[in-house]
């Protein structure tokens, strides 16, 4: 299939009718009792009742919290029932120092429950899946999950009927800390510190036409840890045609490159929000988190939106020194004129995006002191904004390597790194034009987005419409794309009933269109011309008389408007030495 890189020319895809988001929630065989409902705590020793998978639990008994992150998703809100997936040892975590008590002794660490044969969890967790699931091009496994003492990754693993399966790695950083209710005192429940739940999600549409028959939880990394998989779901979303990496407007050097280390007082140097990092000085991690975001590599650059004040953070433990004094708090660096960076911090796009009924953003964040939740609002071109609350978990802990000593950027403890998914596909139609920032519920953390994507076309901003003309003109092939003019995705053009196999088979494409009789050039051939000044490119056509090229897109307003033509064209032994092809006329826009 050729491929083309013309000068001015590139085009997006056809917006078949929008099909709506469809998700199959999935059955977990759930089988730990680690979420606390209604009459469930207070009871450490009760033989049916709630278990810690560490020290602590969620605080489910007000109900299942009526949270964004949580809405799309089925959990157990039904006391005395198992409710998760634990993978783990309860007799093993923490350093052992949470094994269940042999006889009830009215302490916070219970008898082993009757619903718990055996406390080694650590195995593959599998659930059998009540009937096959079809892997389709957009299929996404989404998962809500915990990871106690310290945070980890796990594998997730999918079994295909037939033969053959997919492993996937999610993680996570420590639960401590976010924006749902937690209990403390191990068995016995207490109120205590809010905890954290991941969104995991994993793409599974390079397996498209497998249908899923289990999925099986295990090989944890962090076997001092517990495990809680919450709930899962397969989506189905429409299918976008563009994913765009956000140009986020960086107020903040945050993250460790290469060389800035070691330097707390450097005036362009790297700061932190609180008082560790994420540790790149290797580059940016290949993990399949970070491989679909555009994400600062280089040193020296500000590489961060940080949402908070780095003189105020850590209860005002971690202001900057008014001079160099060679310690790990360094002073405020030249390129921040104002450590309040507290108020909404904006990116106005640079390019304007048309949001599609399979549109969504992703953020990729940290917080620090506790974790905690802020608001991302999203500006239009016309009509109101649209505003989203997410949230997570502590930073400490996780799979991305991470400094500590505050500017100083010494070797430290593991890092995590969230990422939020949210929906956009109501607002199909709507230019989005800026994203802000805002809103942080935890005054006392320092919050780092770094990195975000938001799915949709680029809108022409002078309100040009998009639209595929079928011209005519053939004398045997018809012509079809699945292209429809949008801005920034490709476009391409597929000639259907040409002679299978063609030796002589040519794709012509111009910007704009003419109508000259064939017979003009050609004596003796019916059929019209609808190319002007032709650029011609030779295709492969298959065995079914088929062939297709692709010009891919390019992102310039200028290519607002812009026409582009293709015709087939086949040289052969006949009357008449030229089949040609009904003509396609693609005009770009919205």
């Amino acid at each position: 299939m050729p491929t083309l890189r013309l000068p001015h020319l590139l085009v997006p895809a056809l917006f078949a009718a929008p099909a709506l988001a469809q998700t199959i929630p999935i059955a977990l065989n759930c089988n730990f009792n680690g979420i606390v409902h209604a009459g469930e705590s207070g009871l450490p020793d009760d033989p049916n009742g709630y278990r810690s998978i560490s020290d602590r639990g969620l605080d489910f008994q007000a109900g299942v919290p009526n949270d964004p992150l949580l809405v799309g998703y089925q959990l157990v809100g039904t006391p005395g029932l198992l409710d998760i997936v634990h993978v783990g040892n309860r007799n093993t975590v923490d350093g052992g120092s949470k094994a269940f008590d042999l006889v009830p002794d009215f302490d916070d660490i219970g008898i082993q429950p009757n619903w718990l044969p055996n406390p080694d969890q650590t195995g593959p967790q599998v659930t059998v899946l009540p009937f096959p699931v079809p892997v389709t091009n957009t299929t996404v496994a989404t998962f809500l999950y915990q990871i106690s003492n310290g945070g980890g990754s796990f594998q997730v693993t999918f079994t295909f009927a037939g033969s053959g399966s997919h492993t996937a790695t999610l993680s996570a950083g420590d639960w401590f800390g976010g924006s749902f209710l937690g209990t403390q005192n191990v068995d016995s429940a207490a109120p205590g510190a809010n905890l954290s739940i991941t969104e995991g999600r994993i793409d599974l549409s390079a397996h498209v036409g497998q249908a899923i028959t289990q999925i099986a939880f295990g090989s944890r990394s962090n076997l001092n840890a517990g495990y809680a998989i919450l709930a899962g779901n397969f989506e189905y979303p429409p299918q976008t045609r563009r994913v765009n990496q956000i140009p986020l407007n960086y107020n903040f050097n945050g993250i460790v490159h290469a060389g800035e280390s070691a330097q707390p007082d450097a005036p362009n140097g790297y700061r932190s929000i609180s008082d560790r990092g994420l540790d790149f000085q290797g580059g940016v991690p290949n993990v399949p988190l970070l491989q679909p975001y555009a994400i600062v590599a280089q040193p020296g650059a500000l590489d961060l939106v940080h949402l908070g004040n780095r003189n105020t953070v850590d209860n005002g433990l971690r202001p900057f020194d008014l001079v160099p004094d060679g310690d790990d708090f360094g002073i405020q660096p030249s390129w921040l004129a104002n450590p309040d960076q507290t108020g909404p911090q904006t990116t106005v796009l640079a390019a304007p995006i048309l949001l599609d009924a399979g549109s969504r953003a992703t953020v990729l964040f940290q917080i620090s002191n506790g974790g905690g939740s802020f608001d991302v609002e999203f500006s239009f071109q016309t009509g109101a904004p649209v505003t989203a609350t997410i949230g997570g978990g502590d930073w400490y802990g996780g799979v991305f390597l991470g400094t500590q000593r505050t500017d100083f950027g010494g070797v430290g403890a593991n890092l995590s790194l969230n990422e939020r998914s949210i929906a956009l596909g109501a607002h199909a139609g709507r230019v989005l034009t800026a994203i802000a920032f805002q809103n942080r519920t935890n005054l006392n953390g320092g919050y780092a987005i770094v990195a975000m994507n938001v799915s949709g076309c680029l809108a022409c901003v002078n309100g040009q419409q998009g639209s595929v003309v079928n011209l005519g003109g053939g004398n045997g092939p018809a012509m079809t794309t699945s292209s429809s003019g949008n801005l920034g995705v490709p476009l391409d053009w597929t000639v259907v009933g040409a002679t299978p196999n063609a030796a002589l088979g040519f794709m012509a494409l111009g910007l704009g269109s003419t109508s000259v009789p064939l017979g003009t050039f050609v004596p003796n051939c019916l059929g019209t011309v609808h190319v002007p000044n032709p650029v011609t490119v030779y295709v492969v056509v298959n065995a079914i008389g088929s062939a297709t090229v692709t010009i891919q897109a390019p992102t310039s307003q200028g290519l607002c408007g812009v026409l582009i033509t293709g015709q087939y064209l086949e040289l052969v032994a006949a009357p008449c030495p030229v089949l040609l092809s009904d003509a396609l006329a693609i005009t770009i826009g919205n």
